[in-house]
């Protein structure tokens, strides 16, 4: 019986470290590492911003990249540099990399309002300074409020 439990502490164990192994490995880099389309899309929006941080995310047998700039902004790359979602909960997100549709429905319906973060996958979410979360189509058409 002592054997017994022995074995399963040691087996739990294992598995315990293999499923922390398996989570996540984030490795710093150099910002000239990211690709171009990356590097452009922060040339283009955020030029005069520091970069203080580039961590290449490996997660799901993928990676992404994840960029922290000195104005609070985060922003994460997908692995062929296009951008995946950007925050910044202070000054808000550029209104320059958002669909024209999209800026068009937020200063119309929420004039006293910002967009602070905008996700972009099958569909565009963004989150206005209240909180407030709001889907579009990837074409910037108004889906709902998401709640």
């Amino acid at each position: 019986m002592k054997r017994t439990t022995s074995y399963l502490l040691l087996l739990a164990a294992l598995a315990l470290f293999g499923l922390q192994s398996c989570d996540k490995d984030d490795h710093y880099i150099n910002q000239s590492l990211l690709p171009t389309p990356a590097q452009n899309f922060l040339s283009a929006h955020f030029g005069s911003v520091e970069v203080t941080s580039v961590v290449k995310d490996f997660d799901d047998f993928s990676y992404t990249y994840e960029v922290r700039l000195a104005d609070g902004t985060h922003i994460e790359f997908r692995k062929d540099g296009d951008w995946k979602s950007v925050s910044n909960r202070t000054t808000g997100v550029p209104a320059a990399i958002m669909p024209d549709k999209i800026v068009e429905y937020v200063t119309t319906n929420y004039p006293n309002n910002f967009v602070i973060e905008i996700e972009r996958d099958r569909q565009i979410d963004i989150e206005l300074n209240d909180g407030l979360d709001l889907d579009f189509t990837s074409s910037g058409d108004f889906i709902r409020i998401d709640k």
